[in-house]
């Protein structure tokens, strides 16, 4: 039996209407071991032959003809995507080009049984498997967003943001299922890839000029460069969970659709509502590190650096930069631990605010290198400036605000808000459901006991840039703490600063003299 390899409509005399002068059309079958050229009157019938045969292929196919999975994602799509889900930190994962011996062997395999093929880390090359992807969008004979062009280009351009992101969204959401959950499941892969452009040199730019034009091509003369194109594709990743309306830690799929970090991830999240156990006037608390959870014991009292060496021994690693790491909702807010908390405070006070979603997860010091480029303050610590404070009711506004020994402030006409500093924690990032900007925000939780437990607890700030939020936040820390004190210490302090404490602390000081 002779594989396809290529079929195309072809006529070498006449390659514009695939005719020629005797008044045949011509369709030619390349097979592994022959060419075939068939000829035919009637141009319909042979259409019909090309289309029929060309369905049994992937690449020149209408993405609706392919085959699917249940999600009604393109299979090629899928186990393309799927492959490179834990490959997203591999330098230039998209911008290196594979070898071109393997990228054809990969695509005449495809081509030839698509639901046959298994991608396998042994077997195959990521830049290989990106080359191939994009190759797959660049022929495709209709683009993914090409129908949807000129609205969506339009939408990218209007000035005010806000109006820009919903107008985006309802484009979005008008989109037929197939492309809407395709487009969705493409955008959360760049997405994550995105995230990890400190390792892999490819941000959200960087894709759009890649994804750009391959995902929007109208085919059109003098479409080729369009940079609206580019910079649509740079919005859908930057603001892929709000636009998708999705949790990105904790979107669920089905199968191997789920990457190695999620699965670590809902493995961490099936225990993470419990309270701390209350075990001899002790307290047990749930900590995670990779796969792992590790039950530490926590006494009145006790802060942070005083069972730090007994985390870090529990979780078996050596002295380094990690430190620990409080998640609220679903993830989307994040903060180091200092070390001078009270633990058990933070993680009482998080079960009884009823917190959705929220753990301690041993994870690497990185706040260390974007504090230390700051200045220490005046003596008053005085700051001031203007951030946008969110509202409610999907509403940013921009306020003046400032922050001065103790107290965090801003005005609204003849309204002023104070928030002392002392009662509140600070996180990276916001809640999940509210409307962009959202991209430099972070968020003020109130953890004062005795608080109207009818006050929002969470307020929300969003910055101009990276810089400017990382400038504010080293003012709260400075407060609140006067040095960025989070690293894990395996130091033998907590057994001297808690002598009746004698389990794990002992064992672990008796090892480090030998």
């Amino acid at each position: 039996m002779h594989k396809l390899i290529e079929v195309e409509l072809a006529d070498t005399e006449q390659p514009e209407d695939n005719s020629n002068s005797d008044g045949f059309f011509y369709l030619r079958v390349r097979t592994d071991t022959r060419t075939f050229l068939f000829r035919e009157k009637d141009r319909d019938y042979l259409t019909q032959w090309y289309d029929a045969l060309k369905a049994t292929q992937i690449f020149g196919v209408p993405i609706d003809k392919q085959p699917k999975t249940q999600s009604g994602i393109p299979l090629f799509i899928h186990k393309c995507i799927i492959f490179l889900s834990n490959k997203i930190d591999s330098e230039g994962i998209y911008r290196i080009s594979g070898v071109k011996t393997r990228i054809e062997r990969l695509r005449l395999a495809f081509n030839q049984n698509l639901h046959e093929v298994t991608l396998s880390d042994d077997q195959h090359v990521t830049h290989d498997v990106t080359s191939l992807l994009k190759q797959y969008f660049r022929e495709l004979p209709v683009s993914l967003l090409g129908p949807w062009n000129h609205q969506l280009t339009e939408a990218v351009q209007i000035d005010d943001e806000t109006e820009r992101l919903y107008q985006i969204q309802d484009l979005i959401y008008e989109l037929p299922g197939m492309e809407f959950h395709t487009l969705k499941f493409i955008m959360q892969h760049l997405y994550n890839v995105a995230q990890q452009q400190d390792s892999n040199k490819m941000g959200s730019e960087n894709l759009g000029v890649i994804f750009g034009p391959t995902l929007m091509s109208t085919h059109e003369p003098g479409s080729e460069f369009n940079p609206h194109e580019y910079q649509l594709i740079t919005v859908l990743i930057d603001y892929f969970p709000w636009l998708f309306q999705v949790n990105v830690e904790l979107e669920e799929s089905k199968g191997k659709e789920l990457k190695l970090a999620e699965a670590e991830l809902r493995k961490i999240m099936s225990n993470i509502d419990a309270p701390p156990r209350s075990v001899e006037n002790s307290w047990i608390v749930e900590v995670f590190h990779n796969q792992n959870s590790l039950n530490i014991k926590i006494e009145s009292g006790q802060t942070l650096r005083d069972v730090s060496a007994e985390i870090l021994y529990r979780a078996k690693l050596a002295d380094g930069d990690y430190a620990l790491h409080e998640f609220l909702c679903n993830g989307a807010l994040q903060r180091p631990v200092h070390l001078s908390e009270y633990l058990l405070n933070t993680t009482v006070t998080l079960w009884e605010d009823r917190v959705q979603r929220s753990w301690l997860a041993i994870d690497l010091n990185n706040i260390k290198e974007k504090l230390k480029i700051f200045e220490p303050p005046s003596a008053d610590c005085t700051e001031q400036g203007t951030l946008q404070i969110y509202e409610g009711k999907k509403k940013w506004k921009e306020l003046q605000c400032k922050l001065s020994q103790d107290n965090f402030s801003y005005s609204k006409l003849k309204a002023k808000t104070t928030l002392n500093l002392l009662n509140y924690s600070w996180y990276l990032g916001c809640e999940p459901n509210l409307s962009p900007p959202t991209k430099h925000c972070f968020t003020l939780r109130c953890v004062d006991p005795n608080r109207d437990h009818k006050d929002d607890i969470f307020k929300a700030f969003c910055a101009v840039d990276e810089q400017e939020m990382w400038r504010w936040l080293y003012r709260i820390n400075y407060v609140k703490f006067k040095e960025p004190d989070y690293r894990l210490v395996r130091s033998k302090r907590a057994t001297l600063q808690n002598p009746n404490n004698r389990n794990s602390f002992i064992l672990l000081d008796s090892r480090q003299q030998t």
